[in-house]
């Protein structure tokens, strides 16, 4: 039976009251109308009652009951350059008493308050159990640093516990953090500067073994350093499933927080060198064999690649128990105590670094151990949702018997993240040292998957019976489900945003910048239902206020620069946000066409990080030949009308581009728009593309070493799985071929001039 009017009018309040908004602008820029239905769907995932008009009701008054009872909000977030305020909530009748409390700072100095509330202008007002509450704005000092303090507050004549609150009081600062490079705000000149976007694992060495690793960071930093580049971009590092490598795609990570072991170069290891298990295995000729079939692949198999570098990674570690305990292996006995000197000062190294990572290192790891062990009896395990049900839960007496039973397994996996983020930070530091003015950017991705170490550690903090997506548009009519679950907005504000707060700290150690996928997710989300496709789902809000605010303190406190990835259809109210914040936007020159051209370089954002195209978009070589509209239809994406109806529209956006590179003195010699046999694919045409990026007014410009290469093949294909072979293809030649040539070194400093023209 439908639900009446009366019915529906009390859905669409309480969902309001759950975030999920009425209607929404689309793509095209009509306003759509959410059917209740959804809405109930959303309310059911977020475990809200809503099956009849009672538990609406019940709903509704048990959430304004919880909302209006405390003194003061759980968490609450103030901006430097706003006034600094935080509501009150009292009883109508206590609106003439004082109000006393504290603030204690992070460095633990008090500041008393005292407060009459009479004084206090009111905000709201509501009736909540036949009490009439009241919101009145208590002023607060407006020199609080930026950090996290701690309010407590007490109304003067009463002692019981609901006349006393404390929360979280959060002071984010202006703006977030911008070199001086690149800061209007700073003394001297700002500069536009350019580097490298580079999906990690498909750089080629004479040394790795078979994927980029952190010491191909090092030496790809240290060639562009020089060439006057000044940033490079990765993929997202998260944490994926060592016990599954065939589990490769970067944006559904186990863990956010943690780093894939499998970028470790394990022959940068002082304990590669030093054992000789170690050596003796890796020159044996099996392993060779192996090695060589990695190296020489076309694409990253990443299941021979796992089990080499863990075949030694585990040998590494047993090496380093056994000299941390003070066992000698070999060596004359001078050698042996400086040995012995080094191993403890990297064992006492490693006991801080697993005493400051805490609990959340210790789960970690013990998810990584529990799936290894499962997935070594059902190779159908894929996440903890498969496990017996004992051990779904990381407080469980099982898991605690795992612990004891495994804690050599579990510390093993501590190691290997200790060892990831030193290479990491020794990345950044030789990009430093290479003439970077930025050095690595990161990429954090817009969620988790469901059976990951994330969702497992900390269950609640999700919401497992929806899914993060994109609504309907004219590229995806059914929309968009990326299956990975969202933060639950209200468990967030519950634990006073603590886990988003730990995901951003992690995701900005050991770089300068972070670029934050789908960020557009920090206002809404798109929540797909479970068993139905995208076109069912709902928007569901955020505090954008309060969790920009944290980015930007963090973004500050760590010396991070901030991109927010925000194509597509984007919020009027992000669009204003982002930039008083200093968080830089994303724009794509394919992207950028207007009409019979593409943008003017100087109509660009200037606070932008810009490129030609990503990761989620084909070579440039192969949009310029329609190779990706041809794989499209191979792959059974496109039937044949769509494919030519496509190649029709690449046509003219080819001649747009041509267009804008002649009216900027870039045209390709030879080439003639009315004449379709000179308009060929080329390596000039390829460059004179490159210099119209570095035209751009944009601060920030990041060109794709695929793309330099003259690669034609795409490294993921969205909207496939099976289908193709994503986040696995190889570029082409080496670092050091990259780097050989004249051709590519000509690029590189013409690439400069123009951005400093």
């Amino acid at each position: 039976m439908s639900p009446s009017m009366h019915d529906i009018k009390q859905i669409d309040a309480l969902a309001g009251l759950c975030g999920i908004p009425a209607h929404y602008i689309d793509a095209a820029g009509n306003p759509v109308t959410i059917e209740t239905d959804y809405k109930l769907n959303a309310l059911k995932a977020m475990g809200v009652a809503a099956g009849n008009e009672l538990e609406v009701q019940a709903s509704i008054d048990g959430i304004l009951r919880k909302q209006w009872s405390s003194l003061i909000p759980v968490v609450h977030v103030v901006h430097c350059g706003a006034l600094f305020t935080v509501p009150v909530q009292v009883d109508e009748a206590h609106r003439n008493e004082s109000l006393r409390g504290e603030i204690i700072l992070e460095d633990n100095r008090s500041i008393p308050l005292a407060i009459n509330l009479s004084e206090l202008p009111e905000e709201d007002r509501l009736s909540v159990d036949q009490q009439e509450r009241i919101r009145l704005l208590c002023p607060l000092p407006e020199d609080l640093p930026a950090g996290y303090h701690q309010l407590s507050v007490t109304l003067s004549a009463h002692q019981e516990a609901d006349h006393h609150d404390s929360c979280r009081l959060i002071v984010a600062p202006q703006t977030c953090y911008e070199p001086d490079i690149l800061s209007f705000e700073q003394p001297g000149p700002t500069e536009k500067i350019w580097g490298v976007s580079v999906q990690l694992y498909t750089l080629r060495s004479e040394n790795n073994w078979g994927m980029g690793d952190f010491s191909d960071l090092k030496q790809l930093v240290n060639k562009l350093g020089p060439q006057g580049a000044d940033i490079v971009g990765l993929n997202p590092i998260h944490s994926l499933y060592p016990s599954n490598p065939l589990h490769c795609s970067p944006y559904s990570p186990s863990s956010r927080n943690f780093i894939n072991p499998l970028y470790i170069d394990v022959t940068a290891l002082q304990e590669y060198q030093d054992s000789a298990e170690i050596q003796q295995h890796v020159n044996s000729d099996d392993f060779l064999r192996q090695l060589q079939k990695a190296r020489d692949s076309s694409h990253v198999e990443y299941d021979r690649v796992a089990s080499l570098k863990f075949s030694v990674l585990e040998m590494a570690f047993s090496y380093f128990e056994k000299h941390a305990s003070g066992q000698q292996v070999s060596g004359q006995q001078a050698s042996g105590q400086q040995e012995s000197t080094n191993q403890s000062c990297k064992s006492a190294d490693f006991s801080h670094y697993c005493e400051e990572k805490g609990q959340d290192l210790e789960l970690q790891a013990t998810y990584e151990a529990l799936f290894e062990h499962f997935r070594s009896r059902d190779i159908n395990s894929w996440g903890w949702n498969c496990w017996p049900a004992d051990y779904q839960d990381p407080d469980s007496p099982n898991v605690k018997d795992f612990v004891a039973r495994s804690k050599e397994r579990i510390r093993f996996y501590m190691y290997l993240q200790w060892l990831a983020e030193q290479q990491l930070a020794e990345a950044q530091q030789a990009a430093v040292e290479s003439g970077m003015r930025v050095g690595i950017y990161r990429d954090l991705a817009v969620g988790v998957d469901r059976g990951g170490a994330d969702v497992w550690a900390h269950r609640d903090d999700y919401v497992l019976n929806a899914s993060v997506g994109a609504p309907p548009d004219t590229v995806a009519p059914q929309g968009q489900n990326w299956g990975l679950p969202p933060f639950n907005p209200n468990r967030l504000r519950e634990q006073a945003y603590a886990p988003f707060i730990d995901m951003v700290y992690a995701n900005m150690q050991h770089c300068a910048a972070l670029r934050i996928d789908h960020v557009m997710g920090i206002l809404r989300l798109w929540w797909c239902p479970p068993d139905k496709t995208a076109d069912y789902g709902v928007y569901v809000n955020y505090p954008l206020n309060d969790l920009l605010g944290i980015i930007k303190l963090e973004s500050q406190r760590q010396q991070c620069l901030i991109f927010g990835e925000d194509l597509g259809t984007v919020p009027p109210e992000v669009e204003a946000a982002l930039p008083a914040a200093h968080c830089y936007s994303n724009e794509v020159v394919l992207f950028s066409r207007v009409e019979d051209h593409f943008l003017a370089p100087a109509k660009y954002k200037p606070q932008a990080l810009t490129c030609i195209s990503n990761h989620d978009i084909p070579t440039l070589r192969a949009w310029w030949n329609c190779n990706d509209l041809d794989l499209r239809q191979e792959l059974g994406i496109y039937d044949w009308a769509r494919t030519e109806q496509e190649k029709v529209a690449r046509h003219e956006d080819k001649l747009a581009l041509l267009n804008t590179l002649a009216d900027i003195g870039e045209a390709p010699y030879g080439v003639d728009p009315s004449d379709l046999n000179s308009m060929g694919y080329s390596r000039e045409l390829m460059e004179k593309i490159h210099y119209y990026l570095g035209k751009t007014a944009s601060k920030i410009i990041v060109i794709q070493l695929e793309d330099v290469l003259e690669l034609d093949t795409p490294v993921n294909i969205p909207g496939t799985s099976s289908e193709y072979r994503n986040w696995s293809r190889k570029l082409t030649r080496t670092i050091s071929e990259i780097f050989a040539s004249e051709e590519n070194r000509v690029l590189f400093k013409n690439l400069g001039l123009t951005r400093k023209a």
